[in-house]
């Protein structure tokens, strides 16, 4: 009887879905790609470039990603990382009002609801967030925090008291340090990029008074110090998650109309949608053909970067997330993530790998409000009962048992720099945002 029970508890743990032990080793790594669309992808995947994006579609899940309005990064990134909606989580735009009519840039200090690295760090899990948007002041999560704070810093290069406020735990200040760059030339070498400035220079435009190019030598700065910290902060150690944010996508596809070649294709467009608020499909996809083009170099540049993290992921036996807060659609005003009531959010992308992940599959419904419910499916962790999302399941071959509770944030720094707000305002003001 005795050898009975233990036949049938031995069945029970092979046959039965694990309930927290494979899944305590599961590790994901989440790469967030600003403004990336498929509208610009797919006509470089069907000209040969793209490579590894091609491969995260062929040998994973993918989808166009429903966004949310307003399409504000700040307040999506967050939605993206709590799984609620910005009335809940309390993020609702860049800007809030104090006394006095004083504009302060929204912190992680107000938002009221745990991002999931710190529904991870309740269960000792381990993660390393860099970059992503207000996480300043960082969370004392178990594992690293690179604050989007940092990225002011590269080309300020203000004090370092102030700048090891901006990571935690300090002591990867030191190693974050190192990842600065200040060699524009370079840069753009490494990086692949073209000057833009120069470019709109040859048109006869002066970059200094064009939002976005009278910064682009920072912006360009902040990239390649992404890129450098988080493999940096991937060789440090391994972590059960892992989240690099870019928001080069999104910087360029804002200016990206002003060369178009075909300036009739654009003229045409922009006469339709403005007379008749909308845009043949056939002149959209021509469109997005010729924007594509221009936008080849920082797809390409995005490309390497996914390919570095897919063999990464693969080595690891991990899970690799990859996704846009939206897209960008043709508007009145040219290519904008920001339109007009009658359009719709653009819709942004959405690529998973991994173990029981199915290949080559289209998930027909996605939100930016799935990812954080899906993240914690996929650690086989209890889903937050008021999350506005639902987790992906048809991404997968597998299934388990979905459950639930309540998660509030249990530690966080209520804290403002005067100085970093300033600078905060300063990259909103040159983005055209505010």
């Amino acid at each position: 009887m005795k050898r009975t029970f233990l036949l049938i508890a031995l069945i029970s743990l092979i046959f039965l879905p694990s309930c927290g032990g494979r899944e305590k080793n599961t590790r994901v790594i989440l790469l967030g790609f600003d403004g990336a669309d498929w509208d610009f992808i797919e006509p470089l995947m069907a000209r040969g470039y793209l490579p590894h994006f091609r491969r995260l579609r062929e040998r994973g899940t993918w989808a166009r990603l429903r966004s949310m309005k307003p399409t504000l990064s700040a307040v999506i990134w967050t939605t993206i990382a709590t799984g609620k909606r910005m009335e809940k989580h309390g993020i609702v735009d860049w800007l809030y009002v104090k006394r006095h009519n004083i504009k302060v840039p929204y912190n992680s200090s107000e938002r009221r609801e745990p991002a999931v690295w710190e529904i991870l760090d309740q269960y000792g899990r381990s993660s390393a967030v860099i970059n992503w948007f207000l996480t300043f002041p960082p969370d004392r999560i178990k594992g690293v925090v690179v604050s989007s704070a940092m990225r002011e810093y590269v080309v300020s290069k203000k004090d370092p008291e102030v700048l090891r406020q901006a990571v935690y735990p300090p002591r990867y200040f030191p190693l974050v340090k190192k990842c600065m760059v200040w060699n524009f030339p370079e840069s753009l070498k490494e990086m692949g990029i073209p000057d833009y400035r120069e470019m709109a220079r040859a048109m006869g435009k002066d970059p200094d008074k064009l939002p976005i190019l009278n910064s682009f030598r920072a912006f360009v700065l902040m990239e390649k110090f992404t890129e450098n910290v988080g493999e940096a902060i991937w060789k440090s150690g391994k972590y059960d998650f892992f989240a690099l944010y870019f928001r080069w996508p999104d910087v360029i596809t804002h200016i990206s109309g002003m060369f178009i070649r075909d300036k009739a294709l654009v003229q045409r467009a922009l006469e339709q949608v403005r007379k008749e608020h909308r845009l043949d499909p056939e002149l959209r996809r021509a469109l997005d053909q010729e924007d594509a083009q221009v936008l080849l170099p920082v797809y390409r540049w995005l490309d390497r970067i996914l390919g570095r993290y897919m063999d990464r992921a693969r080595k690891e036996n991990a899970y690799l997330l990859v996704l846009s807060d939206h897209g960008f659609d043709f508007g009145p005003n040219g290519y904008n993530h920001e339109l007009p009531d009658w359009m719709e959010p653009p819709l942004g992308i959405l690529g998973i790998m991994g173990p029981g992940v199915k290949e080559g599959h289209q998930l027909k419904k996605a939100s930016v409000y799935d990812i954080a419910p899906t993240l914690l499916y996929l650690y086989d962790l209890p889903l937050g009962k008021e999350m506005d999302g639902r987790p992906l399941m048809d991404a997968f071959k597998f299934s388990r048992k979905v459950k639930y509770r309540r998660y509030f944030r249990r530690e966080f720094i209520k804290k403002h720099i005067k100085e970093l707000d300033r600078d905060t305002l300063k990259e909103l003001k040159s983005l055209g945002y505010i």
